[in-house]
C-alpha cells in the first residue's frame, strides 16, 4: 500500500504544477496523536476535556486543542475543520508569497497573501471537497480557488493548509484555535494575472 500526498495548482483551469506534498508539520503530528489517544467511550453525563494536545497557533502562541470534549449542555464542535467559507482566509487552503525553506516547526506561511481586491491580494473563494474510492486506489481532496480582482499580477510562491479546532457549549465558545498543518514552497513561482484564477488542491491518495 502506498500513501501519497500531492499539491496540484491550476491557473485559469490549466494545470501548471503537480508534485508531492512533503511538508506536513509538527502541528499535524500532535493533532493526529491526540485524536488517536481519545478513548471515545466517556459515559453520558461527563463533561470536560477528555483528550487534547498543545499546538503552535497562527499567532505563534502555544494553545490547547481538544480532540474529545463533552459540554454540560448542547455542546459540540470539531477537532479539525478546513472547509472555510467564502472570503475567509483565516483557515483552510491558503497561499503566500514567501520563500523561506519549510521547517517542521512552521506555524504559518512565510508571507500569506490576504483576502481582498487590492494590489497584492486575492479573492478567497469557498472550498470544494472531493473523493474517489475503488478496490485499488482512492483519494480525498480539499481544494480552493482564488481570483485576482486587483489591477496587477499576484505571484504565489507557497501554499498551505490551516485547520480550525472549534468547540461550543450553549451560547459560549469553549475553544477556537486555528493552526497550520501543512506548508509547501513551490519549485517555481506561479503568476496570477488580473481577473485570472488560481486553484490549489491538496490531495491524499492510497494505492496498491
Amino acid at each position: 500500500m502506498r500513501v501519497r500526498a500531492e499539491v496540484i495548482l491550476e491557473v485559469d483551469g490549466r494545470e501548471v504544477y503537480r508534485g508531492p506534498s512533503k511538508s506536513l508539520v509538527i502541528n499535524f503530528a500532535k493533532l493526529l496523536l491526540a485524536m488517536l489517544s481519545a478513548p471515545g467511550n466517556t459515559p453520558q453525563g461527563t463533561s470536560g476535556i477528555i483528550a487534547s494536545t498543545i499546538v503552535t497557533a497562527l499567532d505563534s502562541t502555544s494553545k490547547y486543542v481538544w480532540t474529545e470534549w463533552y459540554g454540560s449542555y448542547n455542546g459540540g464542535g470539531t477537532p479539525m475543520a478546513t472547509n472555510a467559507p467564502d472570503n475567509d482566509s483565516s483557515f483552510g487552503v491558503v497561499v503566500g508569497s514567501g520563500t523561506n525553506p519549510v521547517s517542521l516547526t512552521d506555524y504559518q506561511l512565510s508571507s500569506q497573501i490576504p483576502h481582498g481586491t487590492s494590489t497584492g491580494q486575492l479573492d478567497y473563494d469557498p472550498h470544494t471537497v472531493a473523493s474517489s474510492y475503488s478496490s485499488t486506489s482512492s483519494y480525498v481532496e480539499i481544494a480552493r480557488s482564488f481570483v485576482n480582482r486587483s489591477g496587477s499580477d499576484v505571484v504565489v510562491r507557497e501554499v498551505g493548509l490551516v485547520t480550525r479546532n472549534y468547540w461550543k457549549d450553549k451560547n459560549a465558545v469553549g475553544n477556537d484555535v486555528k493552526f497550520l498543518i501543512a506548508r509547501d514552497v513551490l519549485p517555481a513561482p506561479v503568476t496570477v494575472k488580473p481577473l485570472g484564477s488560481l486553484t490549489v488542491r491538496y490531495r491524499i491518495g492510497l494505492s496498491l
